[in-house]
């Protein structure tokens, strides 16, 4: 039905196969929700081992359905015919929401009739539940340009109008590993717009064993997502002209997935296609060498440095050229790893990585701001909120002869607090935006030429509201 004035029912689906330790935390988290109107599903896929016995705790709070091994698709698929809820939601069972999650997406579709997908940021956390890194701005509005490229949305993110499911369609059974990022396509490519509630409302848990897994079986996924979308017909001319740079994307990502594994075979056939199918990549290798330290430093690499020294053991030969940007993402990593040493206390660690860093690029001493893009893109990604103290933190404590790196603190700290301000502005926290807005002026008064800062700052003075996007730019020279 049409969600208008009166609250919708709201039905949240976890499938579940084997892991009996953890759906307790993730029930929990659904059961916690301060949103009222709430149906949780739970599908046991054929679990072996004491799932039964745990949802036995649930008995009366929370639905639970068993059935034969299907595949995580066909058990979403099982709770969407079983949900009475006006709009649905879908968790993975290792996953946590935050307890206002559900009323934050609620409140974005009561204000916004014309929504029917509503998705969120969140925390990527490590196998035991620590936080990892927050997840930046993600788009919305037509987002199928950026989608076709790859999958930026959590898979317990959204919050969908069953109107909407019901149009588009059920999960692709039949492609298990990709079936949500084959249905957002769907979704975006049917017409819907994507909102997003601009602020972290869940954690993505990241378990070991899903790090180097079949990592084939994601391939196949994968490319049958981009074959689906590619050939329909009705896909507008400007997205099938994205078809090189979304199967090359996909390639690249797929490489680094089979080099984390040790697949290195796999790993240089698809970097090697990567580079055919958009050889423009040839001409962006800053890019690409950004794009590979990235991937290092993710939880899916338990070991950042043994992985880049396997990609380029193990480079196609006809690549050659690639290896001449190895210095450059080495010292990418190397920073990387002292930063978030920095952000866990580990000062000694964060130094002697720094240090290696600058022994990568000892310009890298000459041209604080380029260090300082890489303080602010670390510092706005920390689970925590308290990026100021981490800056701080860093800056106090350089590695011998980096003293001149300190020069980029007024800078950093106003581009932190523009990137607060943004942050609370979607939260809707008004004043602490005002106060944000005007000390990332003080630090940095380029701000004041930037129209989006300029948006948020009388929108929280006037009481404006903050559903919508604004945009976030990067503040003038």
């Amino acid at each position: 039905m049409r969600i208008g004035r009166r609250p919708p029912k709201v039905s949240v689906i976890i499938p579940t196969y084997n892991l009996a330790s953890l759906l307790p935390l993730t029930i929990n988290s659904v059961l916690e929700q301060t949103y009222p109107d709430l149906e949780t599903i739970v599908v046991d896929d054929g679990s072996t081992d004491n799932t039964p016995e745990v949802m036995e705790r649930y008995s009366g709070r929370v639905i639970y359905i068993r059935q034969p091994n299907q595949g995580v698709a066909a058990a979403r698929n099982t709770g969407i015919r079983a949900a009475s809820g006006d709009c649905l939601m879908f968790m993975d069972h290792d996953d946590l929401l935050l307890p206002h999650k559900v009323q934050r997406q609620v409140d974005v579709m009561q204000a916004r009739p014309d929504i029917s997908f509503v998705h969120c940021r969140y925390y990527h956390i490590d196998e035991k539940g620590a936080p990892f890194e927050k997840v930046g701005l993600l788009p919305e509005g037509d987002v199928l340009a950026q989608l076709i490229i790859g999958d930026f949305v959590w898979v317990g993110g959204p919050l969908i109008r069953r109107e909407c499911l019901e149009r588009v369609g059920l999960f692709d059974e039949e492609n298990p590993w990709s079936a949500d990022w084959d249905m957002w396509l769907r979704i975006a490519r049917t017409g819907y717009a994507f909102a997003c509630v601009q602020e972290p409302l869940g954690s993505y848990r990241i378990l070991s064993s899903s790090m180097t897994g079949n990592v084939l079986k994601l391939e196949q996924g994968a490319i049958r997502v981009l074959d689906k979308a590619f050939a329909d017909p009705a896909l507008p001319a400007d997205i099938v002209a994205r078809k090189s740079l979304a199967y090359g994307h996909t390639r690249f990502w797929l490489s680094c997935r089979y080099y984390a594994a040790g697949a290195w075979e796999d790993a240089g056939r698809n970097f090697s296609q990567a580079l055919a199918l958009h050889p423009q990549f040839l001409s962006r290798m800053n890019e690409m060498a950004q794009m590979l330290a990235d991937d290092a430093l993710s939880l899916r690499v338990t070991e950042p440095l043994g992985f880049l020294e396997g990609v380029f053991a193990h480079l196609p030969p006809e690549h050659e050229a690639f290896r001449r940007r190895q210095s450059m993402i080495f010292e990418k990593t190397y920073l990387g790893l002292a930063l978030r040493n920095y952000a866990l206390g580990n000062v000694d660690e964060g130094k002697r990585f720094l240090a290696a860093a600058l022994k990568q690029n000892p310009a890298l001493r000459e041209n604080p701001e380029d260090f300082g893009s890489s303080l602010y893109y670390h510092a706005m990604r920390l689970p925590s909120n308290s990026p100021h103290q981490f800056v701080d933190r860093v800056l106090q404590n350089l590695p011998d002869g980096a003293q001149r790196l300190a020069a980029v603190r007024q800078h950093v700290i106003g581009d932190v607090s523009i990137g607060n301000a943004f942050q609370d502005y979607f939260s809707g926290l008004r004043l602490s935006v005002v106060r944000q807005v005007l000390t990332g002026i003080r630090c940095r008064p380029s701000w004041l030429k930037n129209r989006g800062v300029w948006s948020i700052f009388l929108k929280s003075l006037t009481g404006w509201p903050t559903t919508g996007h604004v945009s976030q730019a990067r503040p003038s020279a």
